[in-house]
Parts: C-alpha cells; structure tokens; sequence
C-alpha cells in the first residue's frame, strides 16, 4: 500500500540539469564499453579460432591467383580494441565520479532551496504543540504517581497514556527534543515543568 505524502520532495533528475547531463554522458560511457568489450571478445575468440573457412578460401583463392593475403593482423587490431576498452572502463569510472559529486551537491541545493523552508515553517509550528503536550503529559504523569506513591490504585481514570513520550524526569527523548528546540530557535524557552 502506497502512502500518500501531503509535501512531495522533486526528484533529484528532474530538479538538476547538471545531474541530467552527467548521467547522460555516463549512460553513453557505458554503451560504448560494452561494445569496446564486445568487439575485443569477438577478436579475442577469431584470435583463438583462427581464420573462419570463409577466411580460409577466400586466402587460398588470392594465393592461387598470386594476389597478397588481406592484411588481417588480428593480433594488433585485438590489442587495439582491448586498450580501448580498458579506457573506457577508466572513462566509465571518472564520469561515475563525476555523477555522484554533481548528485551531492544537487542534493544540498534541493535541500536548501526546496526543504529547508518547509522543514524550518514546520518544526516551528511542532515545536510548540509537542511543548504543550509535554506539559500535558507530565500533568497526568505526576498525577498518576501521586497517587501511587500512596499506595492508591488509579481506578478507571488514567487508563490511556502516552507513555511513549517517556518518564519525565529531565532525561526523556521529548525532553531532550525540546532542549535542542530551544538551541534551534524553535521554541522560545522550555516548558515551565522541564525548565524547574
């Protein structure tokens, strides 16, 4: 199942020109390796097999007519196609290279340009609310405790609680979000029950 998302982040191709670019030049890179690679197997295996018996016949015809052999060095024109390869291989890697860094610094620009804002308008309005429902929690937390520490049952009140947020006793994850809030600038000061 799919989840819907009320804020959709652009693709990074769609969003960098330069990442286009460079992945195109990388996806050609690799066309022409494997072709390189290809054309030297093919060399490689007439290299090993010989001359075809079409080579053969067409040879012995030229010989008996006293014509010179086709010049077929295999040999030079498999080491040519195997050097080329091997450069395009090393091609293949530095454009790779150059994807990956173009990526990055796409990525901070996209960050910067695109979620960065919607993060800080975000974390602005949720610093506060989740503030609030420490307050909240901590309220009900103590109420709970009050009444325990008396050796009191809580009965059907406090049934349902947050508990997820934590005991709040100054060492909790929300509570110390909340600290990093306040060194962020998100919220102006702590909440009263945590600022004691």
């Amino acid at each position: 199942m799919e989840t819907k998302h009320m804020t959709k982040v652009p693709n990074i191709q769609d969003y960098s020109p330069e990442l286009r670019a460079e992945n195109a030049q990388l996806e050609s890179v690799a066309s022409r390796t494997g072709e390189a690679e290809r054309r030297a197997k093919e060399l490689q295996g007439r290299l090993q097999s010989g001359p075809s018996k079409e080579e053969r016949a067409a040879d012995a015809e030229r010989a008996a007519k006293g014509e010179p052999l086709a010049d077929l060095d295999l040999d030079a024109r498999y080491k040519a196609a195997l050097r080329e390869f091997h450069a395009l291989q090393d091609a293949q890697k530095i454009q790779q290279e150059k994807v990956d860094s173009t990526k990055r610094e796409a990525g901070r620009k996209l960050c910067a340009e695109v979620v960065d804002p919607i993060y800080q308008k975000d974390m602005k309005r949720l610093a506060p609310l989740l503030s609030e429902v420490y307050s909240l929690w901590y309220e009900i937390f103590w109420l709970k405790r009050g009444l325990l520490n008396q050796g009191l049952p809580v009965y059907e009140t406090l049934s349902l609680e947050p508990d997820f947020l934590g005991v709040p006793d100054g060492t909790s994850d929300i509570e110390t979000f909340l600290r990093e809030c306040v060194r962020a600038g998100y919220l102006r000061s702590l909440p009263k029950e945590l600022a004691r």
